[in-house]
């Protein structure tokens, strides 16, 4: 009995160091491991590859930056020369024209003498200051002002239609020159190029006949103006001609009034 007892106190410690070995729980942690291995290679695989295709797409942008960089130094700049091709193929110059003379100047220098000389190459007769009589006598030169202002005006419309006309052919010309360059055309940045170039002729185009029609309407706006002024006249004269007729009916009427006549007045013979 006193053997036994000193057996268990002894093997009680032994008894706690003994390790208990689970096959099934460390198959699974091995494959989960493994898992985890696997699936942790599965995502770096992946993050190669698109690590690659985004070198790849670099790479291609790197080549076509380059590519525009020679076309660039070959033909200029598309968007430099969409800013540039007007002041430098048009001309600053052209682009800020002002054809003829403004609708003030033209009133200004119209001059009434000139007007009643005008014969418009021989279709008027100039009108001379002499009556019916054969005698001369003094106009009134500020009466023939107005219609020197619409005669000015209509000088300043033909010349800007001169002007307007040679310019306007030459923008053409230079538009259908632009679009036989533009069918040539063998890269992006020279079509681009050429469509600036083309735009900014149209625009031009565009002013040069807007230009015209203002020209226009200052010649009509004259006319106008003056129609306006002789109505004013012509209604001004209907009204004096009334005012004149009450005021003599008034006067008339006061000197009857003074008038006393008495058969004393009258003598026999």
């Amino acid at each position: 009995m006193k053997y036994l007892l000193s057996f268990l106190l002894l093997a009680a410690p032994m008894c706690a160091q003994w390790i208990v070995n689970d096959p099934v729980n460390t198959a699974v942690n091995s494959a989960v491991q493994a898992g985890q291995a696997a699936n942790h290679l599965e995502t770096m695989r992946r993050w190669a590859e698109q690590l690659e295709q985004l070198n790849r797409q670099l790479r291609q942008l790197e080549e076509q930056l380059a590519v525009q960089q020679r076309i660039r130094d070959v033909i200029g700049d598309p968007s430099a020369a969409g800013a540039g091709v007007a002041l430098r193929d048009l001309g600053a110059g052209d682009l800020a024209r002002q054809y003829g003379e403004t609708l003030a100047a033209a009133r200004r220098l119209a001059n009434a003498v000139d007007s009643l000389r005008r014969t418009s190459e021989g279709i008027y007769q100039k009108l001379d200051d002499r009556t019916a009589l054969g005698r001369e006598f003094t106009r009134q030169e500020s009466l023939y002002k107005r219609y020197a202002a619409v005669e000015r005006q209509a000088d300043n419309l033909a010349a800007v239609q001169t002007q307007t006309d040679e310019r306007a052919a030459g923008l053409q010309a230079d538009i259908a020159a632009t679009l036989e360059q533009l069918r040539a055309a063998s890269t992006q940045a020279e079509v681009d190029k050429l469509n600036g170039k083309l735009a900014a002729l149209n625009g031009q185009l565009a002013r040069v006949d807007a230009q015209r029609r203002d020209e226009e309407g200052k010649l009509r706006a004259q006319q106008i103006l003056n129609e306006n002024q002789a109505a004013k006249e012509r209604q001004d004269y209907l009204e004096k001609q009334l005012a004149e007729e009450r005021q003599t009916l008034g006067v008339v009427g006061a000197w009857q009034e003074s008038m006393k006549v008495t058969p004393t007045d009258y003598t026999r013979r």
